[in-house]
């Protein structure tokens, strides 16, 4: 009895890490069932469809050759259990007569393969799906608009730590957001945008 007395208290006075033990026993301020995340970005939204040219029913043309958006975006979201994010996001695009709101929702997943694989990965990564909504407008005379779009979005982040709150991330994601011409077409496109790609860097914040 008294043997097993003393194994008990030795085991009890030793440091646990706590990093090894079921996420059901780690201690309550290392595993937080909800998280709130507020981020920003800034970055390229690009795509060959961005280029419109169109001959209209009264024979006048419809032309922009631009193909690359300047892009702000701000996002708020939670994240559960350090892996399921759900975030909602708001941006502003602009190039030098061009100029486009979007917002979307999107669910992600995230992991951490830096515990598992050490150094030479990033330490985050977010893997998310989700669906996307905006307005597009040409700053040109008698140009004409464009209605609502509403399309889909697919990307990943890859995230560094650089504090406990903070991490930096870069991110790209695959976007299909169409935009269609309000006036009728003769010949030439009769949509703006489709298939796009948008690259970004940001700062994540959690608490």
């Amino acid at each position: 009895m008294a043997i097993w007395m003393a194994v008990m208290l030795a085991a009890a006075g030793l440091p646990q890490d706590d990093d090894k033990l079921p996420r059901t026993l780690q201690a309550e301020e290392t595993v937080k069932p909800v998280e709130a995340i507020f981020g920003v970005r800034a970055g390229i939204w690009t795509g060959r469809g961005f280029d419109f040219q169109a001959i209209r029913t009264d024979s006048t043309q419809a032309t922009t050759d631009q193909q690359a958006f300047f892009s702000a975006q701000a996002l708020v979201g939670a994240q559960f259990y350090e892996h399921v994010a759900v975030l909602v996001s708001y941006e502003a695009d602009l190039a030098s007569k061009v100029s486009a709101h979007v917002g979307g929702a999107a669910v992600g997943w995230r992991e951490r393969p830096k515990e598992r694989y050490g150094k030479g990965v990033p330490d985050e990564v977010l893997v998310y799906a989700g669906v996307v909504t905006g307005r597009i407008s040409v700053d040109s005379p008698d140009f004409g608009g464009f209605k609502r779009g509403l399309g889909y979005n697919i990307g990943a982040s890859f995230g560094w730590v650089l504090s406990r709150h903070l991490n930096i991330e870069l991110s790209g994601e695959y976007r299909y957001l169409k935009f269609d011409y309000r006036r009728e077409v003769l010949s030439g496109d009769t949509s703006i945008g489709g298939n796009t790609a948008w690259f970004g860097v940001g700062l994540d914040l959690r608490f």
